[in-house]
């Protein structure tokens, strides 16, 4: 039936704020599925100033790009998400939701109601989601080994990175990469031209005021200060005053008061993230103190926590130093690199810490290798605290097998919003075959056939040789929560996308 006003079929009016919104979805995942898998390309990104960023990361593409649709900012919006929450698996959820949504479409032009379609969409993924958690791989010491396999695929194959990320992991252990409030990919550092390495401690990138001797301090006494050590400023018409005058150099001299306090205490290493007064100074100086000042606030942590510090405020000084010598921590080394100006507190009383070290010969190879840093460790250490499962493709496809009779147990046309799942999971296995320059179809076809015939269920393809292989045999892993996460995420937006029904231009929102 036709519209009188515009020649329009009312199905084609209601489905074009749909297609226009998916369309916006793919204009976004077009520009990272080149990047999927073992054998994914680079993208380079150009700005107005012919600045260049080369990388693999799709969450580091999908900031850059240049986009104002408000479908695709929802996505990147998601993915954002992600990268907070997880710190891996951006690009597989860009695929995915965008597989949903192309899947969806199709079901709405057949007449499939799209609320049949979200309701199906949702039990697919539902159900995705409790046969990931049952085939999963609880992380023991008979398999800590895994942890290394599921760092080198995330690293995309890259040894060094993988085993450093993997060394880190066993200097800080289990207790502390298990802990929530713990985020291990925190624990990368990057820097132009040096040379990569694990430090067992905290580094700092700052120049200490003074030089120590031998550039190292053994069983260093510590004491970590989120102040200033210096007269809080006055404003200039308080000091033309005799009364505010008087005050200032009351602090002064309480400042210099706190100096000897800290010289007589035998502090080796004293940290603050603000300045210290110069006569202060000179009297730490002269007791042998070595002081580090306008250190970061997220490094002056990381040094209380693995020295076993109390973080004080100035204020504390005032007490009494037995209490100010419980607040202070131990190192057995604290050594200062010349060159690159570094301080590593090395070997804390406190809670186990290693710093990675990552460099390249220029700054946009060292940001892209800290990037794959970041993704290792993140995946570690969600596959330590949530278990691993089959990766190279080969879960996805044996979840798609198990939705197909999952979906003959569903009555209705929800069975539609299934068939939108079982397409999708397959497409970042068939984005991957197709990165390699495969055939997708007649890899998927072998898969099948091998599945029958050897009766094994987690097969995918080897993208080096071309053989079908079962994953777990080759150590093929991935974190479980990253899988979850990312299907669960990709539906979120799937279907929010989807109930979208009318685009209007409002008033400005502030």
């Amino acid at each position: 039936m036709k519209n009188n006003d515009n020649g329009f079929d009312k199905t084609e009016l209601r489905l074009s704020a749909l297609k226009n919104n998916i369309d916006a979805i793919n204009s976004v995942v077009s520009a990272v599925k080149g990047t999927l898998g073992p054998q994914g390309m680079d993208c380079m990104i150009v700005d107005d100033y012919g600045n260049a960023i080369i990388t693999n990361d799709g969450v580091t593409i999908l900031n850059e790009i240049n986009t104002t649709h408000p479908a695709a900012r929802l996505l990147i919006n998601g993915v954002m998400g992600q990268e907070r929450e997880v710190g891996d698996g951006t690009t597989t959820l860009t695929v995915l939701a965008g597989a949903l949504l192309d899947e969806a479409l199709k079901m709405v032009d057949m007449g499939v109601p799209i609320h049949k379609v979200i309701q199906g969409i949702k039990k697919g993924i539902e159900k995705s989601i409790e046969i990931i958690e049952a085939e999963k791989i609880i992380i023991t010491e008979n398999n800590y080994h895994l942890l290394k396999e599921v760092a080198y695929i995330s690293a995309r194959e890259d040894k060094e990175i993988s085993d450093m990320v993997f060394s880190a992991a066993q200097i800080i252990g289990n207790e502390v990469l298990s802990n929530d409030s713990f985020k291990f990919s925190d624990c990368i550092e990057a820097f132009e031209g040096t040379n990569n390495e694990v430090i067992s401690g905290v580094v700092i990138d700052k120049k200490p005021l003074n030089y120590f001797e031998d550039g190292v301090l053994n069983d260093a006494k510590i004491m970590v200060l989120d102040d200033s050590l210096d007269v809080e400023e006055n404003k200039k018409e308080l000091l033309a005053t005799e009364a505010g005058l008087n005050n200032y150099f009351e602090n002064v001299e309480m400042i210099k008061e706190f100096a000897e306090k800290i010289v007589n205490m035998k502090v080796d290493l004293l940290i603050c993230n603000r300045g210290i007064n110069p006569m202060a100074m000179q009297i730490l100086l002269d007791g042998n103190v070595t002081i580090a000042d306008r250190v970061l606030n997220s490094q002056l942590i990381k040094v209380a926590k693995h020295c076993g510090c109390k973080i004080l405020k100035k204020s504390a000084l005032n007490k009494d130093v037995s209490v100010l010598n419980g607040s202070c921590g131990k190192a057995d080394r604290v050594v200062y690199d010349l060159e690159k100006e570094q301080i590593a507190i090395q070997n804390g009383h406190g809670k186990p810490y290693a710093t990675i070290i990552i460099a390249a010969s220029t700054g946009e190879i060292t940001r892209e290798k800290e990037r794959i840093a970041k993704d290792a460790a993140a995946s570690l250490q969600f596959a330590l605290k949530n278990g691993v499962v089959p990766g190279g493709g080969a879960l996805e496809i044996y979840i798609s097998c198990l939705l197909k009779k999952y979906r003959e147990d569903i009555n209705g046309m929800e069975k539609y919003g299934i068939d939108c799942v079982i397409e999708a999971l397959k497409k970042p296995f068939y984005q991957m075959i197709e990165n390699s320059g495969s055939n997708s179809l007649e890899i998927m076809e072998k898969i099948i056939t091998a599945t029958r015939l050897e009766d094994k269920k987690f097969l995918s393809i080897d993208f080096e040789s071309g053989a079908i292989k079962e994953m777990p045999v080759e150590k093929i892993f991935d974190p479980t929560y990253v899988k979850t996460s990312a299907l669960k995420k990709a539906g979120e937006i799937a279907q929010a996308i989807l109930r979208i029904n009318l685009i209007l231009r409002g008033k400005q929102l502030n």
